[in-house]
């Protein structure tokens, strides 16, 4: 579980600063509404994030397409890296 969390931390600070990405998702974050009460009842913050990009719908396809290491999937009990769309 903390490789799990570190992992997620590092790609938090990446879609941090990339400028594509205009939400992103993750109790971590002070911005996200149920942070304060994770800070309260967890020991971390767990791996499971998600986030918005800026772009319209061929750019989005054009994103998806482009990954090499996530499979376009939806699954919350699998150990699978996965992104998922909900127009997809």
């Amino acid at each position: 579980m903390r490789m799990h969390e570190e992992n997620s931390g590092a790609i938090l600070e990446f879609l941090k600063q990339e400028p594509l990405v205009s939400v992103i998702y993750h109790p971590s974050l002070p911005t996200h509404p149920g942070h304060e009460i994770a800070k309260k009842q967890q020991a971390g913050f767990g791996g499971m994030l998600s986030f918005e990009l800026k772009g319209d719908e061929s750019e989005l396809k054009l994103f998806l397409a482009s990954l090499k290491l996530f499979t376009l999937a939806e699954s919350l009990g699998g150990v699978e890296s996965l992104v998922t769309h909900p127009a997809q």
